[in-house]
């Protein structure tokens, strides 16, 4: 809908501010009484003042900040809040004590050598029986499959 009244349309947001003297405010809410798309855009205007009361107020900053000034550095000692910073400590920390709490070493090199030799013989001797007994179960496997062909088959070898 459009206001019939373009002309003599007041201005809402003067009317609900409170800013209109005593003459046109009458004017205004009899022209609201009548008109009803008027009516509707003064709601619109209260709503939009209703929601504008809710947001606190903030102070008007006095001077504009830039990026590259001296107020955004930190100070020397904030460096140490950051957490990469902290990271690193952590990271140098577990250097330092892995640097000194070691596993002593192996203070017989032979006795190792001995040890690792036995390991890989047994290692090599078990993996020889298992190497036997798969070529044995393949060896039995292969008869049985002969004899059943020959079954099938009907032939006999000679």
């Amino acid at each position: 809908m459009t206001c019939s009244f373009l002309e003599s349309k007041p201005d809402w947001k003067a009317y609900a501010l409170g800013e209109l003297d005593p003459e046109s405010r009458r004017k205004a809410e009899a022209h609201a009484a009548a008109c009803p798309s008027c009516r509707e855009e003064l709601d619109m205007v209260r709503v939009t003042l209703d929601a504008l009361s809710t947001l606190r107020e903030e102070e008007i900053p006095r001077r504009i900040a830039f990026v590259s000034d001296k107020v955004f550095e930190p100070r020397w000692w904030q460096m140490f809040l950051r957490p990469s910073f902290a990271a690193a400590c952590v990271i140098a920390a577990a250097i330092l004590v892995h640097a000194f709490v070691r596993p002593p070493a192996p203070a017989d090199s032979a006795a190792v050598q001995a040890a690792v030799t036995r390991a890989v013989t047994e290692v090599e001797e078990r993996h020889t029986k298992e190497m036997s007994a798969m070529l044995a179960d393949y060896e039995l496997l292969s008869r049985q499959v002969t004899k059943m062909y020959v079954v099938d088959t009907g032939l006999v070898r000679q």
